[in-house]
C-alpha cells in the first residue's frame, strides 16, 4: 500500500531496476532493523537510511519494532523514576 502515487512510483522504478540489473532486492536483517529504528527514534537516521528502508523493509515491521521499543523506553523511564522517588 502506498502513501502517494509518486512514492509507489518510485518504488515500482527501484524494483524494476533491481530486476533489470539482476540485483538481490534482500529484506533488512534483524540487526539493521533494530538500528534503523533505535537511530530514527533518537533522530539521527541518515538519508541513505531511510530511503533503504523504505524501499527495502516492511512497514509493518518498522511499526510494530516502534511499538515495542517505545513500550520499552516508557517503561524503563516509569521503573527509573519510581526507583528514584520512591
Amino acid at each position: 500500500m502506498c502513501l502517494t502515487d509518486y512514492y509507489c512510483f518510485k518504488s515500482s522504478l527501484a524494483l524494476l531496476f533491481f530486476q533489470l540489473t539482476g540485483e538481490n532486492v534482500s529484506k533488512p536483517s534483524i540487526s539493521q532493523t533494530i538500528k534503523s529504528i533505535l537511530a530514527a527514534f533518537i533522530g539521527v537516521q541518515s538519508d541513505k537510511n531511510r530511503k533503504l528502508d523504505f524501499e527495502q523493509g516492511s512497514l509493518t515491521t518498522y511499526i510494530i519494532a516502534g511499538l515495542v521499543f517505545t513500550v520499552v523506553f516508557v517503561s524503563i523511564l516509569v521503573f527509573v523514576v519510581s526507583r528514584v522517588l520512591g
